[in-house]
C-alpha cells in the first residue's frame, strides 16, 4: 500500500465500490484499498493508510466496538465512519472519540462532503472542479427512473446494465461489455431487484421498461 493510500472495511461490495469509485474519481492518484472485515484490515495495518473509511456493523465486530477496534489498529489514520445506525448513543460515542460520521442514509452531496473533509484533513489534494460540479448537483449519482412506490431510483450505472439485460444480454455479457467484473454486475442487479420492487429478473425488466418510458415522457412533457 502506497503513502497515498485509503482503506474501506465494508462488507458490502456494492456500497464499497460505490465509495472506492468516489475516492478515485476526485483524487485520481489514491490508492484505494478494499476490505470486508476488521481481520482482513489487520494485514494493512502497517501499511499506515492516510484515511480509513469503515462500516460499524461487520461480519466480525459490531457497533462502538468497531470503531473502538479501528482506532486501536490505525492510530494515526484520519477515520470516518460510515454507518446505518440510528442509535444516538452511539453517535455521541463517536464524537467523544473524535470520529467523524456519515450515515448512510445521507443523500450524495451529503456523503461527498464527508469524504472530501476527511481526505482534506490528511493533506490529499482533490480534484476541485470536479468535486464542485458534483456538490452543485446532488442527485447527479442517481437517475431519474423510479418504480411506482419506491423511495430510491437506480443509479445511472444501475440504469446501463438493465438497458443491456432488457435486449437479452447476460449478466456476463453486460459485464464485458461495460468493462465491469460479472461480480460488479451482479451486485448491481441484487440492489436492481430490491429497488425496483421486482421478483425475479423478468419481473424487474418489466418494471423497468416502464419506469424508463415514464421517465421520458414527463421530460418531453416538461421540455414542451
Amino acid at each position: 500500500m502506497s503513502s497515498n493510500a485509503v482503506l474501506l472495511i465494508e462488507d458490502h461490495p456494492l456500497v464499497s465500490m460505490m465509495l472506492a469509485d468516489m475516492l478515485t474519481e476526485h483524487a485520481p492518484d489514491l490508492q484505494v484499498v478494499k476490505v470486508p472485515s476488521i481481520q482482513a484490515s489487520e494485514a494493512h495495518v502497517q501499511d499506515d493508510p492516510r484515511l480509513v473509511i469503515f462500516d460499524l456493523n461487520l461480519p466480525d465486530c459490531d457497533g462502538v466496538v468497531s470503531a473502538k477496534r479501528v482506532q486501536s489498529l490505525f492510530p494515526f489514520s484520519q477515520l470516518l465512519a460510515f454507518t446505518g445506525t440510528t442509535h444516538d448513543d452511539i453517535l455521541l460515542e463517536l464524537s467523544d472519540m473524535g470520529i467523524p460520521f456519515v450515515r448512510k442514509s445521507a443523500d450524495y452531496h451529503e456523503l461527498l462532503d464527508a469524504v472530501m473533509r476527511g481526505l482534506s484533513a490528511v493533506g490529499v489534494r482533490c480534484n476541485e472542479a470536479v468535486a464542485a460540479d458534483k456538490l452543485k448537483s446532488k442527485n447527479e449519482f442517481q437517475s431519474n427512473i423510479i418504480a411506482p412506490g419506491s423511495k430510491k431510483p437506480l443509479t445511472w450505472r444501475q440504469v446501463e446494465i438493465m438497458r443491456r439485460i432488457a435486449v437479452g444480454m447476460t449478466a456476463k455479457e453486460a459485464a464485458r461489455d461495460m468493462n465491469l467484473s460479472p461480480e460488479t454486475v451482479r451486485a448491481h442487479m441484487r440492489e436492481v431487484l430490491v429497488r425496483l420492487g421486482a421478483q425475479n429478473r423478468a419481473h424487474a425488466v418489466s418494471i423497468f421498461t416502464k419506469a424508463e418510458r415514464q421517465s421520458r415522457l414527463l421530460e418531453e412533457a416538461q421540455s414542451n
